[in-house]
């Protein structure tokens, strides 16, 4: 009768503001009875379902600074020493270390030691249970303005609690694609019936997020660290949503996310590894919709940034017999970014350990490990001995999975690993690659908000609207306005990786008439931003080709819309990409790329074969990155445009029916979780004896 009670007074409320605070000081008078309802899984009806066996107990309370004793006589007399500063530049928390049996970091994984092993744990009477349930039924039905819908969409069963880890998430922060894939893939996930929260530091006050007065403190190089999470709800359909989480620390406040003027902040080894622990310890204190999402999570851990979470799950919370049924997924964005950190960070640094980053002890410390082959090292005496956090997490996580298949197997070569190819092939059959989805909303030639609000729209059915945007974009940059010259674009980073280099190797080539009228007669038009020989290339060419040629040094997202929509061929010559984004949006829009076959460029287009009568293909591959391949791919692209308008047609509706909805990318993560749901954790450690 108890627990049925209590399944009625649990109903799932999206709140932050009165309703968590009741929840919390009911915690406190009665931790057992509500932290009961608290820490039930939120089933797929939107109601917290309650574990039948009350054996541990959630504390809701902010963190303090001060850790909880096992005894009252492990109570130390004195008041705790002031600490120096922190490695993040701000003041330090004290932080008292309970004496006794098991020495843990601060209510790390929110069990406390008393509740979890004392004779009382999870025993209440009958008497208070009931008051307490009570309490709760009148004031939750007070103040329930609106509650969580309930979703059908998927069975209890079915439903997963999915916690994506990310350094930057758009539109709040972002320096590049990872910020885009964590954002668009938790919605997905929410839109095909999950349940997903998000966590990524706090660098400055975003609009819409708010505080929720939970605050936990974390030891890290002997000092007590306490951060503050903040929530925003990104509701994505009718009952589905995001719970946004941010890390608020003073060591995230600051201009830049990584560092600033092309130097890294040297204290980014704290800030991830205080990040890591916030974004671990989130699903089991932060009450999002009235209920945490508790143990039976899969954790999505994005790039280098997030190396240390399949450590810290593993070390310590595994060890602690937490996150039991548990798993981590290390999703790799580009294995050329992979956290290096020197050990000791300077020469006269002392060496630093695991323990260092809140750990009991240095186990899987060899996982991390890395020395730097000796024409990379300082001087003569270094011994190149670092960590490198990319290494750490694949090596330990439960599951690696990159952003497209063919970039999967391209980590398993010395080339794509970037020197890391043993660590890769020893996890080949746990690695997945899962091709990045775009925004089908926003990247729709029918309701495109930068060209339907001038009339220029269209479909896979009627093309008109196409021949409007091309004239449109001539105009614009300033181009002769001739609707029978195929337009040529570029868009991407001014640098070698992207083969900018390369194009202009053929650009004399490109605009020299040949003998059968190929080449000579095009338009190219040119946007990115970077190294600054490749900007003076684009404004070289623009000057000597006025009428032909647009050079746009800079970025602007608008104008990326209107060169993908009004250019007929798309270049990509990337000496390498692990997945790429433009060649999906051009498709959308019926503009045909001419891409190096590699990454997510190879499996995103497929090639086009002038001998099927049927029709295939959607664009032209080359597998070499140089002149000659360029060459190639431009040539017989160009060719087709000219002299064989009925295939270009074909080939135009052919790319615009593909899906690159990020939920078909998002299903094809779903299985990759419940394959390793089903699969023990690839390390599970002995658990600490109490």
């Amino acid at each position: 009768d108890i627990v049925d009670k209590m399944v009625a007074a649990g109903r799932t409320l999206r709140c932050f503001g009165a309703v968590a605070a009741l929840i919390a000081a009911s915690c406190v008078s009665c931790d057992a009875a509500s932290a009961g309802v608290m820490a039930g899984r939120r089933g797929a009806l939107g109601r917290a379902a309650v574990p039948r066996a009350l054996s541990r107990t959630l504390r809701l309370r902010g963190g303090t600074g001060t850790a909880i004793p096992l005894s009252k006589a492990a109570v130390p007399a004195a008041a705790p020493k002031a600490v120096p500063l922190s490695p993040g530049g701000t003041a330090a928390v004290p932080l008292v270390k309970p004496f006794g049996r098991i020495q843990r970091t601060n209510s790390y994984s929110s069990l406390n030691e008393v509740e979890l092993t004392g004779d009382k744990a999870g025993k209440i009477s009958e008497d208070d249970a009931l008051n307490t349930i009570h309490k709760l039924e009148l004031e939750i039905e007070k103040l329930a303005a609106e509650t969580i819908p309930e979703s059908g969409t998927l069975p209890d069963g079915e439903r997963l609690n999915i916690v994506v880890i990310s350094s930057e998430i758009s539109p709040f922060s972002k320096s590049g694609g990872l910020a885009d894939v964590a954002n668009k893939l938790s919605s997905a996930l929410s839109r095909i019936g999950h349940r997903v929260m998000t966590v990524a530091p706090m660098y400055k006050k975003y609009e819409g997020i708010e505080t929720t007065g939970v605050k936990r403190t974390f030891g890290l190089f002997d000092t007590g660290h306490t951060i503050e999470y903040c929530h925003g709800w990104e509701e994505t359909g009718v009952g589905k949503g995001v719970d946004h989480l941010f890390v608020k620390h003073p060591c995230f406040e600051r201009p830049g996310m990584y560092g600033e003027e092309g130097m890294d902040y040297g204290d980014n080894l704290f800030r991830m590894a205080l990040f890591a622990w916030a974004a671990l310890e989130a699903p089991l204190v932060v009450p999002c919709g009235g209920v945490p999402y508790g143990e039976d999570i899969v954790f999505v851990a994005n790039d280098w940034q997030a190396g240390f979470v399949p450590l810290i799950l593993t070390s310590h919370y595994r060890r602690y017999k937490v996150y039991g049924k548990a798993r981590c997924i290390f999703d790799i964005h580009n294995m050329g970014y992979q956290g290096p950190f020197p050990n000791p960070p300077y020469s006269e640094a002392p060496p630093f350990s695991f323990c260092d980053f809140g750990l009991r002890d240095n186990a899987y410390y060899d996982k991390y490990f890395w020395v730097y082959p000796e024409k990379d090292r300082a001087h003569g005496l270094d011994k190149g001995e670092a960590v490198k956090l990319l290494k750490g997490a694949i090596e330990m996580c439960d599951r690696v999975v990159t952003v497209a298949p063919s970039y999967a197997e391209e980590i398993m070569t010395t080339e794509g690993a970037w020197g890391m190819e043993e660590i890769t092939k020893r996890r080949f059959e746990h690695t997945s690659g899962i091709l990045n989805g775009i925004d089908t909303a926003e990247w729709d030639p029918m309701n495109d908000a930068y060209l339907k609000p001038l009339g220029a729209t269209w479909s896979a059915t009627d093309l008109k609207g196409k021949a409007k945007a091309k004239q449109m974009l001539q105009q614009e940059l300033g181009l002769q306005q001739r609707p029978d010259v195929p337009i040529v674009a570029f868009i991407g980073r001014l640098a070698p990786q992207k083969g900018v280099d390369l194009i202009e190797q053929i650009f004399p080539w490109l605009m020299d008439k040949d003998q059968t009228g190929v080449t000579g007669d095009v338009q190219v038009v040119m946007m990115g931003s970077g190294d600054a020989i490749y900007a003076d290339f684009l404004r070289r060419a623009e000057s000597q080709n006025k009428g032909k040629v647009a050079g746009y040094v800079g970025f602007k997202q608008d104008m990326e819309h209107k060169i993908i929509a009004g250019a007929d061929i798309l270049l990509m010559p990337s000496r390498y990409e692990p997945c790429g984004l433009p060649q999906m949006y051009a498709q959308r829009y019926g503009t045909i790329p001419v891409v190096h076959a590699c990454g997510g460029l190879k499996d995103s287009v497929t090639q086009y074969n002038p001998f099927d009568k049927e029709g295939s293909g959607t664009g032209w591959k080359f597998d070499s990155a140089d002149e000659a391949g360029l060459k190639f791919g431009l040539w017989h692209s160009l060719n087709t445009y000219k002299f064989h308008k009925d295939a270009w047609k074909a080939m135009m509706v052919r790319s615009m029916t593909l899906d690159f909805s990020w939920e078909k990318s998002a299903r094809k993560y779903v299985e990759v979780f419940k394959n390793a749901k089903a699969s023990p954790p690839h390390l599970n450690p002995w658990p600490f004896e109490a």
